[in-house]
C-alpha cells in the first residue's frame, strides 16, 4: 500500500509544537460536532413544531407507523454500550500512549457497527407509500439520519484501530480523545433521535 502521502503529512505535522497538535484537533472536532448538533436540533426542532401543530390530524394520518420498537431499542442499547467500551478502552490507552485494552476498543467497534446495520435494517424496512406524511418524512429522516451517523462512526473507528494496530497512537494520544468527543456525541445524539422518533414524534 502506497504510504507516500501519509509520510508527507507525518513530516508537516512533525514540525508542529504537540500543543498546536491537540488545539488544531480539538477545535475541529468541536466544530464538527457543533455544526452536526445544529443538524440534530433542526430535526428535533421542527419534528416537534410538526407533531405539536398537529391539532387536524395531518401531521400524523391513519395508516402511519413507527419503526419496530424492539430492534431499535437493541440498537441503542448496544450503542450506549459501545460508549461505555470506548470510555473504558480510552481511559488507559489516552494517558499511556499504550494500546490499552484493545479488547475493549474491538467491542467498541462492533457494537457502533452493530447498531449501524440495524438502523439501517430499520430504514430499509420503512415501507411508506406515495405520498409521504410529514410524520413518515420525519421518521425516515431520524432513521437514515442515524444510520449514516453510526456507519461513519464506525469508519472512523476502523481507522483508529488500524493506527493501534501499528502502534502509532503513542506520542499521539490526543487522537484517543478527540475520537471520543465524536463517539460520545454520536451516543447522545442518536440516542436523542431515537428517543424523539419513539415517544414525541
Amino acid at each position: 500500500m502506497d504510504t507516500s502521502l501519509e509520510h508527507v503529512h507525518e513530516e508537516h505535522v512533525h514540525g508542529l509544537e504537540p500543543h498546536v497538535l491537540v488545539r488544531r484537533a480539538q477545535a475541529g472536532i468541536l466544530l464538527l460536532i457543533a455544526s452536526d448538533a445544529l443538524a440534530v436540533l433542526a430535526i428535533l426542532a421542527g419534528g416537534g413544531y410538526l407533531s405539536a401543530l398537529n391539532t387536524e390530524n395531518a401531521f400524523k394520518i391513519a395508516g402511519d407507523f413507527a419503526p419496530s420498537l424492539v430492534p431499535g431499542l437493541l440498537s441503542m442499547i448496544g450503542l450506549v454500550l459501545s460508549g461505555i467500551a470506548y470510555f473504558l478502552w480510552a481511559r488507559r490507552a489516552g494517558r499511556t500512549g499504550q494500546t490499552g485494552q484493545t479488547a475493549f476498543l474491538l467491542l467498541a467497534l462492533v457494537l457502533m457497527l452493530a447498531a449501524g446495520i440495524v438502523e439501517t435494517w430499520l430504514g430499509a424496512n420503512l415501507k411508506y407509500g406515495i405520498p409521504i406524511s410529514a410524520y413518515e418524512s420525519v421518521l425516515l429522516l431520524i432513521t437514515w439520519f442515524t444510520a449514516l451517523h453510526l456507519l461513519f462512526t464506525t469508519i472512523i473507528g476502523v481507522l483508529l484501530w488500524g493506527r493501534v494496530l501499528r502502534g502509532r497512537i503513542a506520542g499521539r494520544e490526543f487522537i484517543v480523545e478527540v475520537t471520543g468527543y465524536w463517539w460520545y456525541y454520536t451516543v447522545i445524539a442518536s440516542l436523542l433521535l431515537w428517543l424523539f422518533g419513539v415517544f414525541f414524534a
